[in-house]
C-alpha cells in the first residue's frame, strides 16, 4: 500500500510540475503559426511517440470498433477541441484568468463521474475544488479584477468554459476505458492521433494555413510540449485518473498555476501581491481536502 501511495504522489507531482511549465512553452507557439496548426502538429508527433512506447512495452494495439469510437470521441474532445480553444483564448486572456477557469474542471469531473459513470459523488473533491478555485481567484485577483466583458467581449471567456467541459469529457472517457482494462498508453496513442487528424481536417475546411516554424523558440517549445507536456504529463495524469478517480486527480489543474507563478517570480521578476501567502494557503487547504482520504472509524466489538 505504501508503494502505491508513493507512486500516486509521484504521478501527481510529475503532472503538476510539467503542466505548470507548459503555460510558458505555449507562449513560444504563438506567433507565425496558427494556434490550430500548432495543436495538430503537437498531438500528431505525440501520438507517434505514444505508439512507439506501446511497441516497446509490447502492448496490444488491436482494439474493438467500440473502443476505437471512444478513442475518437476522447481525442476530439481532449486533444482537439480543448487545446484549440485554449490556444485561441490565450491570445486575448491572461494566463491567470485562464487558469482560474480551467481549474473548475475538478468540479465538472466529480459531477460527471457521478452522473455519467455512476460513481459515488466525491464530496471532498467538490469542496476541495471550490476552495482551490477560490484560492486561485485570490491569487490572480489583479487579473480577475480588471477583466471586463466589454474589453474583448464575452467570447474568450466562453471559449475557456467550453474548452474545460470538453477536457472533462475526455477525462471521463479515459476513466471508463481504463475501467474496462484498456491501457492508458494505447488509448492515448489512438486518442492523440484521432485528435490531431480532426484538427487537421478542421484546418483544411477553414482554410487555416498548415505552417510550421523552424525557429529555435518555436521548435524547442514544440519538442517540450510534445515529449513532456503531452506524452509524459498525460501518461502520468491519466494513469493517476484511473487510480484515484476523475474528481480527485483534476486537482492538478488547481495546483499547477502555483508552479507557473513560482517560475514567473524566479525568471520574470514577477511581483507577488500582498495576499499571495493567503491564496496559496487556501489552495493547499483545498488540495488536502480533495486528495486526503477520510478516516474510517472502527466499530466497537460487541
Amino acid at each position: 500500500m505504501a508503494s502505491k501511495i508513493t507512486g500516486n504522489g509521484g504521478l501527481f507531482l510529475t503532472t503538476v510540475l510539467i503542466w505548470g511549465t507548459t503555460w510558458f512553452a505555449i507562449l513560444g507557439q504563438l506567433g507565425q503559426v496558427h494556434p490550430v496548426a500548432s495543436v495538430a502538429w503537437r498531438f500528431l508527433a505525440a501520438s507517434l511517440v505514444m505508439f512507439i512506447i506501446c511497441w516497446v512495452k509490447s502492448l496490444e494495439l488491436r482494439i474493438s470498433p467500440r473502443i476505437h469510437l471512444l478513442c475518437l470521441v476522447q481525442g476530439i474532445a481532449l486533444f482537439g477541441i480543448n487545446y484549440c480553444l485554449f490556444y485561441t483564448a490565450s491570445l486575448n486572456l491572461t494566463t491567470g484568468l485562464i487558469s482560474v477557469v480551467f481549474s473548475t474542471m475538478v468540479l465538472w469531473n466529480a459531477l460527471g463521474a457521478f452522473v455519467f459513470l455512476g460513481r459515488p459523488l466525491d464530496i471532498r473533491a467538490l469542496l476541495g475544488g471550490v476552495i482551490g478555485v477560490i484560492g486561485l481567484c485570490v491569487l490572480f485577483w489583479s487579473q480577475v479584477e480588471v477583466f471586463t466583458i466589454n474589453q474583448f467581449g464575452a467570447t474568450p471567456l466562453i471559449i475557456c468554459c467550453i474548452a474545460t467541459l470538453f477536457a472533462s469529457a475526455g477525462n471521463l472517457i479515459s476513466a471508463k476505458t481504463q475501467g474496462e482494462g484498456i491501457s492508458v498508453w494505447v488509448m492515448s496513442a489512438y486518442g492523440m492521433l484521432y485528435g490531431a487528424l480532426s484538427v487537421l481536417m478542421y484546418a483544411i475546411i477553414m482554410n487555416i494555413p498548415l505552417q510550421f516554424e523552424w525557429s529555435l523558440i518555436y521548435l524547442s517549445s514544440f519538442l517540450y510540449l510534445v515529449l513532456f507536456g503531452s506524452v509524459i504529463a498525460f501518461g502520468a495524469y491519466l494513469t493517476l485518473l484511473g487510480r484515484i478517480g476523475p474528481g480527485r486527480v483534476a486537482y492538478a489543474t488547481v495546483l499547477f498555476p502555483l508552479v507557473a507563478l513560482l517560475i514567473s517570480v524566479l525568471f520574470e521578476s514577477h511581483d507577488l501581491g500582498p495576499l499571495t501567502a493567503v491564496a496559496v494557503a487556501i489552495v493547499l487547504a483545498g488540495n488536502w481536502l480533495a486528495l486526503s482520504q477520510p478516516k474510517v472509524s472502527k466499530a466497537a466489538c460487541t
